[in-house]
């Protein structure tokens, strides 16, 4: 508990430096958000070169934005977590407006992709599944997957960054569990089943 508040008065520290224009504070935040972004972004457009390109223009935003950032009632990393899902809005309204082929047909994180995250995602099957199954989850339940398990947002942080209150947040968090367990023991059982016929 001490370090998570330690933790949230360097953040404090650091964005108060940078909203004075110091480039180390600026720096040291890009440091310290960088990989949860980039991993949220990835996991919702699936794409390593679009991630990073996503991810490069949430912190010029961050660093162009930070002189009006105020602390009113809203974290310092749920604030960038909103630049980030905009800005993935507006990826894919670009993106359907120049490709007439549907996103749910296109398989975004192949192989290769995987791979190159390796180094963000500590259980690639996992994550897998769940990119895999989440079309059986409602919009608002894929965000709170991917705040709270992709980009690691506490409880409060993506109660923030989604403008709900926290026991919201748990309620939705525990019934994206539950439909996304019950379709990984489905999924086992169809892959049972499908070696006992070969």
């Amino acid at each position: 508990m001490k370090e998570l508040a330690s933790n949230r008065e360097l953040t404090q520290a650091l964005v108060n430096k940078a909203r004075t224009g110091d480039k180390e504070a600026l720096t040291k935040l890009y440091s310290v958000f960088r990989e949860k972004i980039y991993r949220y972004v990835f996991f919702k457009c699936g794409n390593h070169a679009d991630a990073e390109d996503i991810t490069n223009e949430v912190f010029l935003r961050m660093i162009q934005s930070i002189a009006n950032f105020r602390w009113k009632g809203i974290g310092f990393s749920s604030w960038l977590f909103k630049i980030a899902s905009n800005l993935v809005i507006d990826y894919y309204r670009n993106k359907s407006r120049s490709n007439t082929e549907s996103i749910k047909e296109k398989d975004y994180i192949g192989e290769t992709n995987w791979e190159q995250i390796s180094e963000f995602l500590d259980n690639r099957d996992l994550f897998h599944a769940i990119y895999r199954d989440t079309d059986d989850l409602t919009d608002l339940q894929k965000e709170v997957v991917n705040l709270r398990f992709i980009a690691d947002l506490s409880l409060k942080e993506t109660a923030e960054a989604m403008s709900k209150n926290v026991n919201s947040i748990k309620a939705i968090q525990h019934a994206a569990i539950k439909k996304l367990k019950e379709k990984v023991q489905e999924n086992e059982k169809r892959n049972k089943l499908q070696k006992l016929i070969r």
